[in-house]
């Protein structure tokens, strides 16, 4: 029997399926539901050490030996420092070892509460990974769990043979040994090899490859190799196409009707995404859809939850293996993938009609449009700002987007334009960079404007609707008092005077009928400029949902 620690066990399970055969084991009361699973588990060998100081050293030697890694487990307090001197000569030799650490709960650290130390991130450099597990109380925590250790497990075993640190909270009671089984936990592998993912990729009959923002452009001319095999999902974040990627859409059409649009296989690059509803769609698959990431550094971005693999590979390595790649020749293959594939591009159809046709009333939707539609050229670079103005460009935008979309804040936007503005400019680079800003990140970042000489390549479009819009489109904070003024932060104020004081020249629009003389004035100066488009949140609140409800009916 094992114990009934949820942390524990997830641990446990995946020590197995790591391959992990050794650990150095030492006394301790913390540390018992630890030492009881590995005790109990067929699979590993335990060694007793009473002295952590030897412990370490002891793994170190039997790893030298095996060449392999292997564990070495304490319970918690000074147990942990203890190890340091063998971890250190682990990390020099580059033969890492496995640290797990018992630990108090987390709220009893600083509480004068026994053997209770921060022992996270305790070893400092000496481990190239540190990971502190929950004290898994539901699916999200054990996911979190399992995701920790697959994470440390999978560093331990790179070609650095690094050492990694889990900490293991373990709250009391600590010796009830009633679980029969160990849970059956998922395994993520990381690879260096693309053969096993193309295999998988190409024997899938409803396979999705999915771009997220990513720091090289995917060129249209890849976009277009892809689609002939696989449904291929992007933003304007990822790829230069002059196609609109109408990624949103076809995730809000789909919702609640997905299992016809279920693939058995999906294949994620790059970074974040706009889309919500896509990251929603991948956490909804079932289990036994086969995800697997590309990743140029090999780390574990597990938006979908159910990562299996990550692939460690260069970006457009990866991405001309796998249009290269032989077909599988089987019976009846061809037919159903290409059902997958029409059905897809079918509902793709059937919304860019929709789209085309949507005329939207006066709106930031519709300065967006026109935006892009009369104003933006090949030869210019677009940044848009995070919150409601990125949501717009992935909407309308036909060409490739920059964004502050690591971390998703609205400070810095329009810093990192004017930078790439001077930069192109001392360049000598044709074209224009333009910023599409909402009205609170251009107020918060505005000392971009603040410099001795701006570029003179700067374009700027406002849109003012007097406040955060986007918190409007919230489901439920409209009941709440506080919204208008302390979450949206509603107010009344221009850019006139802080583009008087920059020298730049300034425009604004607050009708259709001048709309497009305004875009036209931004798009021919010569200088810095700045367009403010003023709206209502309320108009740009209905726009947008009239534009989603307009797809709906579609399925």
């Amino acid at each position: 029997m094992y114990c009934d620690k949820e942390n524990v066990n997830i641990l446990t399970a995946l020590l197995v399926a790591h391959g992990i055969e050794d650990i150095v084991v030492c006394p301790g009361s913390r540390n018992a539901p630890l030492v009881h699973n590995f005790n109990e588990c067929p699979e590993l060998t335990c060694h007793a050490v009473t002295d952590e100081r030897s412990a370490a050293f002891i793994a170190l030697g039997i790893r030298q030996q095996k060449r392999m890694p292997v564990a070495v487990c304490v319970t918690s307090g000074s147990a942990l420092l203890n190890l340091l001197p063998g971890v250190a000569e682990a990390a020099y030799q580059q033969q890492g070892i496995i640290v797990i650490s018992a630990d108090r709960p987390e709220a009893w650290v600083g509480q004068l509460d026994g053997q209770t130390i921060p022992q996270p991130m305790a070893l400092g450099t000496f481990v190239k990974k540190s990971v502190s597990l929950p004290i898994a109380m539901d699916k999200e925590q054990r996911w979190l769990c399992n995701r920790l250790v697959n994470e440390a497990l999978m560093e331990a075993f790179s070609p650095e043979s690094p050492s990694v640190h889990i900490n293991v909270p373990i709250s009391e009671p600590l010796f009830s040994f009633t679980t029969a089984h160990l849970p059956e936990e998922r395994k993520v592998e990381r690879i260096y090899s693309l053969s096993t993912t193309l295999e998988k990729l190409h024997s899938a009959l409803h396979p999705i490859i999915i771009f997220g923002q990513t720091p090289s452009v995917v060129p249209e001319r890849v976009i277009k190799a892809l689609r002939e095999r696989f449904v291929v999902l992007y933003e304007p974040l990822s790829a230069d196409s002059q196609e609109l990627s109408l990624l949103d859409q076809m995730m809000f059409a789909i919702e609640g009707k997905e299992e016809s649009y279920t693939p058995d296989c999906v294949v994620y690059f790059g970074g974040n995404t706009i889309s919500k509803r896509l990251r929603h769609f991948l956490r909804r698959l079932p289990s036994s859809t086969l995800h697997i990431t590309v990743s140029e550094n090999g780390l574990l971005h597990d938006t979908s939850m159910n990562t299996r693999y990550v692939v460690q590979s260069p970006l457009f390595t990866a991405i001309n293996k796998i249009i290269e790649g032989e077909w599988i020749k089987e019976e009846g293959y061809d037919t159903r993938r290409t059902m997958f594939l029409d059905l897809w591009n079918s509902l793709r159809c059937r919304i860019e009609k929709k789209h085309k046709a949507f005329l939207p009333e006066y709106s930031q939707l519709l300065v967006v449009k026109k935006f892009e539609e009369t104003v933006v050229t090949e030869n210019d670079t677009v940044y848009y700002a995070n919150s409601m103005a990125i949501r717009l460009a992935a909407v309308f935008s036909r060409h490739h987007i920059l964004c502050n979309r690591g971390i998703n804040g609205i400070e810095g936007s329009m810093s990192v334009a004017v930078g790439a503005a001077r930069a192109m400019e001392m360049a000598g680079k044709e074209g224009r960079v333009f910023c599409v800003i909402g009205d609170l990140s251009f107020f918060y970042d505005n000392n971009a404007l603040w410099q001795q000489e701006l570029p003179r390549n700067l374009r700027i479009l406002l849109l003012n609707n007097g406040g955060g819009g986007i918190f409007r489109n919230l489901p439920g904070l409209d009941s709440s008092p506080a919204s208008l003024k302390y979450v949206s932060a509603s107010h009344n104020t221009s850019a006139s005077g802080i583009c008087l004081q920059n020298g730049v020249a300034y425009l604004s629009v607050s009708d259709s009928d001048s709309l497009e003389e305004s875009l036209h004035i931004l798009s021919s100066s010569s200088s810095p400029t700045l367009l403010e488009a003023f709206s209502s949140q309320e108009a740009d609140r209905n726009e947008y949902k009239k534009y989603y409800n307009n797809l709906k009916g579609l399925m």
